[in-house]
């Protein structure tokens, strides 16, 4: 799925289901984009491309159109367009450190994110209850999630495929946006993709679920879900309505698809829809650790603003 490249995921033969870096789409992109001419009318549509959707987005909010908490104060329907620190998605079991201290460690992580993830989120939805005896206004029910995730999961590939930046827009946040707009001008006139999810090879299921308090807000929370999506799928190249020979390709992709939105803790309504910011890699140890750093830097950057 998340078809650009920017997002890291890997296409692989169909039988495996190791994690992936390159969808189906976007590898019918790349070879759409073969030759020099082509390469050379892409770059000049690409760069104009980027000129014309950030100069939108400026004239739209007088800021260059980076994610910020600043914009999102100011509007909350601009959630910022980053996925929030420790999402963590655990490896296979072959990823895990082999030595025993390390090994402790890592797991305390996992236990300690977890732990905290599950805590955070029924927090507030004990918050939200009008009344003691009255059902909570937030619902953190699974079913309705892995839904709302599939469909734009869906709904982001066919608007690849078929270049409608329209839609993209709509389901997409800003800051991925941009880079798959470009991916669609990238690619020869006359040239098109059709995409099909063949099937799912396990049940999408959540694998992590995080609701954080806005920093310098006092009625805004993010919150995010990542949902893991094994499927096969299957790209097919056209040229003038006809089927290019050898075009089509059927992969196995695995791809943790990060959703995103905004909630008011005052009402627990959403504040914007629901789009797709990114996906991510498992949380392998030294990602782990890389995020920890991170993690830090971020403590120490919120403690001196204080």
């Amino acid at each position: 799925m998340l078809a650009a490249t920017k997002l890291g995921l890997r296409a692989r033969a169909p039988g495996s289901l190791a994690a992936t870096t390159t969808s189906p789409v976007m590898a019918a992109g790349r070879a759409l984009f073969s030759t020099s001419e082509n390469r050379a009318a892409a770059n000049r549509r690409s760069q104009a491309t980027i000129r014309k959707h950030t100069g939108n987005a400026m004239k739209q909010t007088g800021k260059q159109p980076a994610p910020s908490l600043e914009r999102a104060k100011m509007d909350p329907s601009k959630a910022p367009a980053f996925v929030l620190p420790e999402t963590f998605v655990i490896p296979p079991l072959s990823r895990f450190p082999k030595q025993f201290k390390p090994l402790m460690s890592y797991l305390w992580g996992i236990i300690r994110v977890k732990t905290l993830d599950f805590l955070l989120s029924r927090q507030y939805r004990f918050s939200s209850m009008p009344g003691w005896r009255q059902k909570p206004l937030l619902s953190l029910k699974k079913a309705p999630l892995i839904a709302q995730t599939k469909a734009l999961h869906r709904q982001m590939n066919e608007a690849i495929a078929s270049g409608d930046a329209e839609m993209l827009e709509k389901i997409v946040d800003s800051s991925l946006y941009v880079p798959l707009v470009v991916n669609i001008e990238q690619r020869p006139k006359g040239r098109t993709c059709t995409w099909e999810l063949v099937r799912y090879n396990k049940e999408p299921r959540i694998v992590s679920h995080k609701i954080f308090p806005l920093q310098g807000t006092k009625d805004k929370l993010l919150w995010q879900v990542t949902v893991s999506i094994a499927s096969r799928q299957r790209v097919v190249q056209h040229e003038r309505g006809k089927v290019v020979p050898g075009s089509e390709k059927e992969l196995d992709l695995v791809e943790n698809v990060v959703i995103g939105t905004m909630i008011s803790n005052e009402t627990w309504a959403t504040v914007n829809g629901w789009k797709i910011i990114s996906t991510v890699q498992p949380m392998t140890p030294e990602k782990w650790e890389r995020e920890q750093e991170t993690v830090k830097l971020l403590a120490e950057a919120g403690a001196g603003a204080n």
